[in-house]
């Protein structure tokens, strides 16, 4: 048996070989890197297209924020939920052909989000769209991740994070545009002509799917259902806190933990991977940077939640100026991603990851000392200064995550990452809208009489900011335990001495 996990397959040595050429997969890894990035750039850019919309979905339905934020978080949910199944479906059917289905699937929900007549159905079109796009997600990160070569990994996930940053950026410039032309359901089309590209792109430029072992893969169908009550009773529970709605909330907490519970006790107890490989936190890279990777949604995602609506609901700014206020923030991004990754592949990455965060929370404190009065020229400075430090954090985190994961426990070791991921995105949402509801108490809006509300909404942006920059500066403490400078080590060929051996040699963390 290969490394690969099929038999015949080539050995690690004959597979970096072929890597250093036409990627691991036998296929140009820059073409590979084209494809992935359309589709993910799709389905990362709908995360948050709709943040700057939801100040106008609660005028347009008369809903509070606490309602209005499932459009955001019903969707991250189900990114949720849909991804560690990725890794199930690829093995049943094939990567190529489950990510190419999933494009297109994702492309089909978009048009009905467009059509949508009311709220409800809109969150459940919203939900179909998570479901789509979480198959995509880890299905085309795996599938970059083994086409490039150890030593170019970080300049491939460098490049790729400018999709990972830049679309989660530029989402609520192209909402607020939509917004403000009376386009809201362009915020949704303008998906189709991106997935059927990125349908054609991933059709000829991706690897055919090596040939399925004659043993079929058995799906574990009750880790299966234990997914949405373990992860939608999280959500539930913390959007409920903001309703005020003490008894129903701990009701879904006790229902989402039990549910996680079993799905634990079931993934630890079997003698292969499962659904959710958790043997893979064994690794010490893995473990930290899934730790980062879930704490750090808070201030990288739920930022770019509260910022928008900050500016609308305090300052009165229209959703086309709210979108074009996180501009510096895109900008800084972008310039850094790449820049990234050349020092993680140089000097490991302690030193980018934990600049990264240090860099992000010093921004959100300067955004939370502007929260009572974010006049747009004033945000300039802290957005390039925390945006410099968000350009290197998604695409850091994900390949030192799996720079020592077993070549085989690839694709599942990314579904794990990736739904914890998205989990955590919803929850943080969840949880910064339940904060500014909270400060408001019942007021419906400003509009509602009250010349208190703008001023107490206020003081709960700031409050989401405070736990956000927290939790940044959590993360780059973890990051410092991460291996890297001032510890020597080739960081891109192999491990350092005592860290462990790159993914296509160390041995399979769930034997």
């Amino acid at each position: 048996m290969s490394a690969t996990g099929q038999p015949g397959a080539p050995g690690p040595a004959a597979a970096v070989g072929q890597a250093n050429a036409t990627g691991a997969e036998g296929s140009s890894p820059w073409k590979t890197l084209i494809a992935v990035s359309v589709g993910s750039f799709m389905t990362i850019l709908d995360a948050t297209v709709v943040n700057v919309a939801v100040h106008a979905l609660q005028l347009k339905y008369a809903a509070p924020t606490a309602e209005v934020q499932w459009v955001i978080s019903g969707y991250a949910l189900a990114l949720g939920i849909a991804t560690p199944l990725a890794g199930e479906l690829g093995e049943l059917y094939g990567g190529k052909r489950v990510f190419i289905g999933s494009l297109f699937g994702f492309t089909f929900a978009s048009l009905l989000c467009g059509l949508a007549p009311n709220l409800g159905l809109l969150i459940a079109a919203r939900v179909l769209q998570g479901l789509a796009g979480g198959f995509a997600l880890p299905l085309g990160s795996a599938r970059l991740f083994t086409a490039f070569p150890p030593g170019r990994r970080g300049v491939a996930f460098g490049a790729f994070g400018l999709v990972l940053v830049f679309a989660p950026m530029i989402g609520p410039l192209v909402g607020g545009a939509f917004v403000d032309a009376g386009l809201i359901s362009w915020i949704f089309f303008i998906n189709v002509p991106i997935g059927l590209l990125g349908v054609l792109l991933g059709s000829r430029f991706l690897a055919p799917d090596p040939p399925r072992p004659a043993v079929r893969h058995q799906v574990d169908w009750p880790s299966v259902a234990a997914v949405c009550p373990g992860f939608g009773g999280l959500l539930l529970g913390a959007s409920l806190l903001g309703s005020g709605d003490r008894d129903a909330a701990l009701l879904a907490f006790a229902v989402g933990l039990a549910a996680l519970g079993f799905l634990v006790l079931r993934q630890l107890r079997g003698s292969g991977p499962g659904l959710f490989d958790l043997r893979l936190y064994r690794v010490r890279t893995y473990g930290i940077g899934s730790a980062i990777n879930a704490l750090g949604q808070v201030p990288f995602f739920g930022t770019q939640f509260l910022l928008p609506l900050g500016l609308q609901v305090v300052r009165g700014a229209s959703a086309l100026d709210a979108g074009l206020a996180l501009l510096p923030l895109a900008i800084s991004s972008g310039a850094t991603g790449l820049l990234g990754g050349r020092l993680r592949d140089r000097i490991g990455p302690r030193l980018p990851l934990t600049a990264g965060f240090l860099l992000l929370a010093s921004g959100i404190a300067l955004l939370r000392a502007d929260a009572t009065d974010p006049a747009p020229a004033t945000l300039v400075w802290p957005l390039l200064l925390a945006g410099a430090g968000a350009g290197v954090i998604p695409p850091l985190t994900q390949v030192t995550a799996l720079s020592e994961v077993p070549r085989a426990s690839v694709a599942r070791g990314t579904s794990l990452l990736q739904a914890t991921q998205r989990v955590c995105q919803a929850l943080s949402v969840a949880v910064l809208a339940t904060i500014v509801a909270r400060a408001v108490g019942g007021a419906s809006g400003p509009g509602g009489g009250d010349p208190g509300y703008r001023g107490r909404f206020a003081a709960g942006v700031a409050d989401g900011y405070l736990l956000a920059m927290v939790l940044a500066v959590c993360c780059a403490a973890l990051a410092a335990l991460l291996p890297g400078w001032p510890i020597a080590g080739p960081w891109g060929a192999a491990a350092a001495p005592g860290r462990g051996a790159p993914a296509e040699q160390v041995p399979d963390a769930g034997g």
